[in-house]
C-alpha cells in the first residue's frame, strides 16, 4: 500500500464506522416502530379506530432524523476527503525541516536546537530554560531582549559544558520590561521531519518521537547540506 492510501485509509475508517454505527441505530429503531405499529393496528378495535395522528408525526419525525443522518454522512465524507489531502500535501515535507509554534524539541545524540522565541515588546531581562524528558533544569541562559524574532541557538550541553543525553526537551523564555511586568512570548522549535499522521483531530508531522500539528506549521527549510569529507 502507498503512502497516500495509508493515508487515505486511516483519515476514512473513522469516520465510515460513525456514519454506518449511526444507520444501524436508526434502522433498528424504525423497525421497532413499525413493529409496535403494525402490532397496535391489528388489534385495534374497529369500533373505535386508533388515531393515526401521533404515527404520522412519528413518521414525519424518522425521515426528518433519515434525512439528517445521510447529511452526516455526506459531510463526513467531505471531511474526510479534506483532511486526506491535505495530509497527501504534508508528504512534501518530509525529508525537509520545519518551524512551528510549541516548546517541545528532541535532541540528538552530540546535536543542536535552534529555538525560537518571538517578544511582544522590548524586554528589559530575559532568559531561556530548559528543561530534560524528566522535567529538571537542563540549561539556563540570557537570551536577546530586542523586540520581534529570535533563534536561540542551543549547543546540547548542561550548566557543567557536558553534553546532556538525547530526548524530547522543553523550553520556556521568561521576559520583563523596565518596569517588571512580563512581556508575551510566543516560543517555536525547528524539527526534521520523518513522517505524516493523520486521524479525526487532524494531520500531524512527526520528527522522531515528537508530533507536530500541520496547523502549526509557520515554515520550511531544506535539509542542510552535506559537505563530503575529502581529507588532507
Amino acid at each position: 500500500m502507498s503512502d497516500t492510501e495509508a493515508i487515505s485509509a486511516i483519515t476514512g475508517n473513522s469516520r465510515n464506522n460513525n456514519a454506518q454505527q449511526s444507520r444501524v441505530s436508526f434502522g433498528d429503531d424504525f423497525d421497532d416502530f413499525l413493529t409496535l405499529l403494525t402490532t397496535q393496528l391489528q388489534n385495534q378495535d374497529p369500533l373505535e379506530p386508533t388515531d393515526t395522528t401521533e404515527f404520522t408525526n412519528q413518521l414525519v419525525l424518522f425521515a426528518g432524523v433519515e434525512q439528517d443522518i445521510s447529511q452526516n454522512d455526506n459531510l463526513e465524507k467531505l471531511i474526510g476527503l479534506e483532511t486526506s489531502n491535505q495530509a497527501v500535501g504534508a508528504l512534501g515535507y518530509i525529508g525537509n525541516e520545519v518551524q512551528a509554534e510549541g516548546n517541545i524539541f528532541v535532541l540528538e545524540e552530540g546535536g543542536t536546537a535552534a529555538l525560537g522565541y518571538s517578544l511582544a515588546d522590548t524586554a528589559q531581562n530575559a532568559a531561556i530554560t530548559i528543561f530534560d524528558p524528566a522535567g529538571n533544569v537542563a540549561f539556563v541562559g540570557q537570551v536577546d531582549t530586542e523586540f520581534g524574532e529570535h533563534t536561540f541557538v542551543w549547543d546540547g550541553k548542561g550548566a557543567n559544558g557536558q553534553p546532556v543525553p538525547p530526548g524530547a526537551y522543553t523550553f520556556q523564555v521568561n521576559a520583563v520590561n523596565a518596569e517588571e511586568q512580563p512581556i508575551t512570548v510566543k516560543l517555536s522549535t525547528r524539527n526534521a521531519i520523518d513522517g505524516v499522521e493523520s486521524d479525526d483531530s487532524g494531520t500531524f508531522l512527526t520528527s522522531g518521537i515528537l508530533s507536530i500539528p500541520l496547523d502549526k506549521v509557520f515554515a520550511t527549510f531544506a535539509p542542510p547540506v552535506q559537505t563530503a569529507d575529502t581529507g588532507s
